[in-house]
């Protein structure tokens, strides 16, 4: 029995090699222990399979709209473009002629027209003895009253059908003078008509005679 013992004791190698040994298989138990505990890779994640109705995630090129560039502010409209207008015309105001002037002004009804003849070298109702110089002026009258300027007559005296005489007065009304002079249209006897025929310039016109015998004196 001492001769064995003595043996061992005189190899320590192979002691020590056994002492590693055992501690290397130790190790490697531990190791299979600890990697049996955890789950194996295919078992963290289940196979999908036909009945998974989950709908894929969308591509991350597909946000959603920003506001600041897609979506208009809340307080802010949006921008639309109005149809072009066509410029407004303006009409053109005519020039109101003349006769539109002038009845506004009134002078619109018809004329009255008077012949009052003077008394020199008269001698009875409608009689004038010859060389007689009686003169003759106009009474012209419309819805504004007597007509002096603005009005016009043109005188024409004749005996039988022959003209004696015509001249032609620049107003109706009389100013200090006379506005038709025989001068010596009466030098002869005979029937005379005397004719006066007046326009204004708010285009009235209006006509009046007078007839009067001139005998010899």
């Amino acid at each position: 029995m001492s001769s064995g013992r003595g043996s061992l004791a005189d190899h320590p190698v192979i002691v020590i090699i056994s002492v590693v040994a055992a501690i290397v298989g130790l190790m490697v138990g531990v190791k299979e222990l600890n990697g049996a505990d955890s789950a194996p890779p295919s078992a963290a994640a289940p196979p999908a399979t036909d009945t998974d109705m989950t709908p894929p995630t969308p591509a991350a090129t597909q946000a959603a709209p920003t506001q600041e560039e897609d979506m208009p502010a809340p307080d802010e409209e949006p921008h639309t473009s109005e149809p072009a207008r066509e410029p407004v015309t303006q009409p053109v105001e005519e020039e109101p002629s003349r006769a539109a002037v002038v009845q506004s002004s009134g002078h619109t009804a018809p004329l009255v027209v008077r012949i009052k003849l003077g008394s020199s070298g008269k001698t009875g109702p409608d009689t004038y003895r010859v060389g007689s110089r009686p003169g003759a002026n106009t009474e012209v009258y419309d819805d504004t009253g007597r007509l002096d300027r603005g009005c016009y007559v043109q005188w024409t005296l004749t005996r039988a059908s022959e003209v004696v005489r015509r001249v032609t007065s620049g107003r109706c009304r009389p100013p200090s003078i006379t506005l038709f002079n025989f001068e010596d249209s009466l030098d002869e006897p005979g029937s005379y008509t005397l004719k006066a025929d007046v326009t204004t310039d708010w285009r009235q016109t209006g006509t009046e005679s007078v007839t009067f015998n001139v005998v010899p004196g």
